[in-house]
């Protein structure tokens, strides 16, 4: 039988389980093969009941300074992680435009990154992929591939390297239940970031940072055909990066994903936070004027998995 992403047949691991089973010893070798396993886990937690969320906004047209400026106040607010050599970064390189259309993280955003984190001691950066268009188009059209290989990261090309899928469980999922996710975003020894773009979506009225993540499962099919919305804040529930930089600079206010869009803005802004729900929820006032309007936004912050009410969060705006 066809494993779908709700089945639950395989025994799939939650992160929580997959860092506990790397602690006790080579249980979860057999699912991961020879990865590295530590006590660790770098992801983030949502803002405590009462608590804000700090999400910080940059501004400027210097794509460097943005980024400089981003990497600043991740050093001061706890880094990547200490000791932590390798990264998973999930950008959006899933269409063939240029990164003056919009559909993918802006190239140069990611040029400025992998600079910057070598310098911070970042040794290995991977760049796990889905596309929805062959990887070999959009890497290339996206300016991506080029930015990755000029810094000696590795794109990877999800599509063809199905070895790269671990089955999980979502616990607190409603309707997505399980999924086959990379094997990099699960572990410990990686940290990971989420560098989405803030654009239209069709189906999600908006894809940022939550959205994101489906372009490193296996099937996303799933997601579209049992309530999109729910299955987006499920995952998020699952798997949060341990630093969201969203890319703001230009932005689709229609015909997305994939575009081109017949209506762009540019805000020129970055948009960092430790809190992935916080992060969307002030990148999607940019498109609507409350959270509240966008489905999974909505849902997210019922569900608790991170700040998706503006009165909660706490926006440091910064020109540059």
């Amino acid at each position: 039988m066809k494993k779908t992403a709700a089945s639950q047949d395989s025994s799939p691991l939650s992160r929580r389980e997959f860092v506990r089973l790397g602690v006790m010893g080579g249980a979860a070798a057999a699912v991961v093969g020879s990865i590295p396993l530590r006590a660790a886990v770098t992801d983030a937690a949502p803002a405590a009941a009462g608590t804000k969320a700090d999400v910080w906004v940059f501004t400027g047209k210097d794509k460097k300074k943005l980024i400089a400026a981003a990497l600043a106040v991740i050093e001061k607010n706890g880094g990547f992680g200490k000791g932590i050599k390798r990264m998973a970064l999930k950008v959006n390189a899933a269409w063939p435009r240029t990164p003056e259309q919009g559909a993918n993280t802006h190239p140069e955003l990611v040029d400025a990154f992998l600079a910057g984190v070598k310098k911070a001691g970042i040794e290995k950066v991977v760049l796990p992929e889905f596309t929805c268009a062959p990887a070999a188009t959009t890497f290339k059209m996206s300016g991506i591939g080029a930015a990755a290989e000029k810094h000696g990261a590795e794109m990877i090309d999800l599509a063809k390297d199905r070895k790269q899928f671990v089955d999980v469980k979502i616990p607190q999922g409603k309707k997505l239940l399980a999924a086959r996710v990379p094997k990099d975003l699960l572990d410990p020894q990686t940290v990971v970031i989420n560098m989405p773009v803030a654009k239209h979506h069709g189906g999600a009225q908006l894809t940022i940072a939550m959205k994101n993540w489906m372009g490193s499962v296996e099937d996303r099919g799933f997601w579209h055909k049992n309530n999109l919305h729910q299955c987006i804040a499920d995952f998020a529930g699952f798997l949060n990066a341990r630093w969201t930089i969203v890319d703001a600079t230009r932005i689709m206010l229609d015909s997305g994903p994939q575009g081109p869009a017949k209506k762009m803005k540019e805000p020129n802004q970055l948009i960092v936070s430790r809190d992935q729900v916080a992060a969307d929820a002030v990148a999607a006032m940019l498109f609507v004027d409350s959270p509240a309007k966008i489905g999974y936004l909505k849902i997210a912050g019922e569900m608790g998995i991170g700040v998706s009410d503006p009165a909660r969060i706490n926006i440091i705006r910064q020109d540059v």
